[in-house]
């Protein structure tokens, strides 16, 4: 009997699976903040379960960022959303982001899965953001590193991948595995990118980036991107950027 006993303790305590939670709740913001919010930040909102931004871009308008954070922070994990965009428009997702006063914006920390308009790399002029977005593409063009399922700058993503149009829903499922030091983005059910978080590799893409020139980019303060990528716990964000954007059944489970 006391064997039994013992045996029903440690199977009682065992740690269940993490579960898939959604993060819209209430069909509300409920559980989100503004990046550094003042109180006069505005251009987010759930409609019919639907996150939306729709609003001019920090970008475009000169005004701050309004990158929308989670409450909670997280590490290692797995997060599955649908989205859409605009014509010309792009969007994105970034883990491991700091809103301390430092940082003037959620980038300088999180590295971004882009979301954007793929046809933009067949016709340029037709990106959303003016010259800043313009040149993004018209230098990315061979190396697509700013393309759809990019790790932004860093790692682009498989050559050749299907994906619904622009206007219509599209699925991502990204996984940031800290413990195995791995990264990956499922588009529509396939996987178009794996990466690492941090080491040889992360450090040799780094330096090819635009985040090793710290020299550069006054705007950015004195922090510029000396903290990039640096994070292995921070929170989740959707991205203030030019065009309309949507996201729908946005679910993430934590990894033990």
């Amino acid at each position: 009997m006391r064997k039994l006993i013992v045996f029903f303790l440690l199977v009682s305590c065992k740690s269940p699976e993490n579960e898939w939670v959604s993060l819209i709740k209430n069909n509300s913001l409920d559980g989100w903040h503004i990046f550094q919010d003042n109180g006069s930040k505005k251009g987010w909102y759930v409609e019919n379960e639907i996150l939306i931004f729709d609003k001019i871009s920090g970008l475009e308008s000169g005004e701050d960022d309004s990158s929308l954070l989670s409450n909670k922070t997280y590490t290692s994990f797995e997060i599955t959303f649908d989205w859409k965009i605009e014509e010309g428009g792009n969007s994105g997702f970034m883990w491991g982001v700091s809103d301390k006063k430092e940082f003037k914006y959620p980038y300088q920390t999180g590295p971004e899965i882009q979301i954007i308009d793929p046809s933009v790399y067949e016709k340029p002029q037709d990106v959303l953001g003016g010259d800043i977005e313009l040149n993004n593409v018209l230098t990315d063009l061979e190396e697509k590193k700013h393309f759809l399922g990019s790790v932004y700058d860093l790692f682009s993503p498989v050559s050749n991948f299907s994906y619904n149009p622009v206007g219509e829903w599209n699925n991502y499922f990204i996984r940031i595995d800290q413990e195995n030091n791995l990264g990956s983005v499922k588009l529509n059910g396939i996987i178009i990118n794996e990466f690492p978080l941090k080491g040889p590799e992360w450090n040799s893409a780094l330096s090819k980036s635009k985040f090793n020139n710290s020299n550069e980019y006054p705007y950015l303060g004195d922090k510029r991107w000396y903290d990039f990528g640096k994070f292995s716990e921070g929170f989740i964000c959707f991205q203030d950027h030019p065009g309309k954007a949507y996201f729908k059944n946005i679910k993430i489970r934590e990894l033990r």
